[in-house]
């Protein structure tokens, strides 16, 4: 076994599926889990963790997050960056450590020397609001979803 096939990757699905297209990740995740993986692949479903996401990264070599980015692009386009490359805005103050998002944790482990080489495939929602079933556009793009994820694994 080579060193680059050891690398731990683990694959994030982030999102509030009873947002409708918002739970994108957590779909994907539902469909990788039916795949034959590597055994150094771990899929998590994230939902809506915030700071607890750090005991789930804890020891990953590579963190693929797949999550809806609100842009101004058609329904279903995929981007791929770092996290370090999104700005993420400030909702006011926090009362507890649970209205961290994902994001923010993300900034925490890299203070404490947790951070694992890390990319966003962001997808652009198209219906979000209350309900459990992605819409018919994002439903289709499942799997080239997959695909750039799966890109990225065998990146290593």
């Amino acid at each position: 076994m080579t060193e680059k096939s050891a690398r731990k990757i683990v694959v994030l699905g982030a999102g509030n599926i009873l947002l409708r297209d918002e739970g994108i990740g957590v779909h994907v995740i539902r469909e990788m889990e039916k795949m034959d993986l590597p055994p150094n692949v771990e899929l998590l479903d994230g939902g809506t963790l915030g700071i607890d996401i750090l005991n789930l990264i804890e020891g990953a070599d590579k963190l693929v997050i797949v999550d809806a980015v609100k842009t101004e692009a058609e329904t279903g386009a995929i981007f791929r960056f770092r996290p370090e490359d999104i700005k993420t805005v400030s909702k006011g103050y926090k009362t507890s450590l649970h209205q961290i998002d994902l994001f923010e944790a993300l900034k925490i482990a890299k203070l404490m020397d947790q951070y694992p080489e890390s990319i966003v495939i962001g997808v652009q929602p198209g219906k979000i609001d209350w309900g459990l079933e992605l819409s018919p556009e994002l439903r289709e793009k499942i799997p080239a979803i997959i695909d750039v994820v799966l890109e990225e694994i065998a990146k290593g």
